[in-house]
């Protein structure tokens, strides 16, 4: 199925509020900073019952964002509390509203919405919630349920194509090889070695691949967070044969650089690092300039 999404600016910076809809569906999309709150109460959609996602830098993870999940009747409310009222969260710089073009979305539907969103982030482990508490799921009928499904599938889509890729989780379910050649990139270190592909912009180390298990002492404490919460969420296993760390799955990077260092235990260049056939990342990038 072909899904368009159409986008646009209120204003020309695309620092400040943004608005995306996709082709046949009811679903609206606004996206703005948090000072740019005000303009955003003078809309209409402000006025429409909606789930929202508040976002901002996590302080205790540098590597993640932090995240609220919320509804309401009417947003706007809402988001006056979270910005200055008694539930007032600091941590937040920007809104994603998601409303419909239309008045047909009901109260138990946006609360289905905002469980459903809830749990994706949650087992995602891509961001922290701010929530503390999850949110119960109401009871749909079938229809309504298929409907707020392929909503959900719409908003996936629309936090993709904006960059924020917090509902889908770094690892990845294993799936049977097709015949088309992969390129496989290299990268071995004191033992260790490993594989990575690039698939969709994401760089993914391969199931199977080996990482040092001793920090260098020198490690980022960004770097060593990354590799413990690999270890404790199961992503890294001892291999007693090899006196290595063994990935049980494939495993999505943000960056070929934090792949390395993955496995290196401490700040590698990825992108001189990975090797395909002895040229780098680097390399093989710059001839496809050519």
């Amino acid at each position: 199925m072909l899904i368009l999404l159409h986008g646009f600016l209120v204003e020309r910076n695309p620092n400040v509020i943004r608005t995306v809809e996709v082709s046949s569906m009811t679903i609206y999309t606004t996206i703005f900073p948090r000072t740019k709150l005000k303009d955003f109460l003078a809309r209409e959609e402000s006025k429409k019952p909606g789930c929202y996602m508040l976002l901002g830098d996590d302080m205790n993870n540098p590597d993640k964002m932090r995240v609220y999940v919320g509804e309401g009747e009417s947003v706007d409310s809402r988001l006056k509390s979270h910005a200055y009222g008694e539930k007032q969260r600091d941590f937040w710089n920007e809104a994603i509203v998601f409303t419909s073009k239309d008045d047909y979305i009901t109260k138990t539907q946006i609360q289905y919405l905002e469980a459903e969103i809830h749990k994706l982030v949650y087992d995602a482990g891509q961001a922290e919630l701010d929530n503390t508490q999850r949110p119960s799921s109401p009871n749909l009928s079938e229809v309504d349920t298929a409907e707020m499904e392929h909503f959900l599938d719409a908003i996936k889509l629309i936090l993709s194509s904006i960059g924020v890729d917090i509902l889908e989780p770094n690892k990845i379910k294993p799936v049977e090889k097709s015949a088309e050649e992969v390129t496989v990139y290299h990268f071995g270190v004191n033992g260790a070695k490993a594989e990575m592909k690039i698939e969709e912009d994401k760089y993914i180390v391969l199931q199977g691949s080996t990482a040092v298990m001793k920090d260098r002492p020198s490690i980022n404490p960004a770097i060593k967070k990354m590799r413990d919460s690999l270890v404790a969420s199961g992503v890294l296993r001892e291999n007693d044969n090899k006196g290595l760390y063994e990935f049980t799955v494939d495993y999505i990077f943000n960056s070929p650089s934090y792949a390395a260092a993955a496995i290196a235990g401490g700040t590698e260049n990825g992108r001189r690092q990975w090797k395909y056939h002895g040229k780098s990342l680097n390399d093989m990038e710059l001839e496809e300039l050519d």
